[in-house]
């Protein structure tokens, strides 16, 4: 691992440092912070349904800033050999909304987080295979 910043590793690379990073900060962000901070605001925005309760939608949100921490991390140390882990993992999410909606289980709402994922992933991909 080297000390360089973030933006001189992205020049010498590839951009799957910047969709990592990307990545990172909107789970930081959107879902971390949006649902401790205002559950019901953004649980609304997207027309899923709560029920009132809001501490499950804060410990979601914590975890999602967890994954978005790590995410931002992976890109800031360039730790290579986990670009497939989160292509990976963001391929599975995004599936598992997909299928919460076929069953019912989601309003349509969700099928924007599978895009963002699957966008996100896919951007990933392809530039780890731009860098070979």
């Amino acid at each position: 691992m080297s000390n360089e910043p973030l933006g001189e590793k992205v020049r010498n690379m590839n951009s799957a440092p910047i969709s990592l990073t990307a990545f990172g900060l909107y789970m930081m962000l959107i879902p971390g912070v949006g649902l401790m901070i205002a559950p019901e605001r953004l649980l609304d925005l997207f027309g899923l349904s709560h029920g009132g309760h809001f501490w499950m939608a804060r410990v979601i949100g914590l975890l999602a800033f967890i994954i978005g921490v790590f995410q931002f991390s992976i890109a800031r140390y360039a730790l290579e050999r986990l670009y497939p882990v989160t292509v990976a993992q963001r391929y599975f999410a995004a599936l598992v909304f997909i299928a919460l909606w076929v069953k019912g289980e989601a309003q349509v709402a969700i099928l924007l987080f599978a895009v963002v994922d699957m966008a996100g992933a896919t951007w990933t991909l392809l530039a780890k295979k731009r860098s070979r």
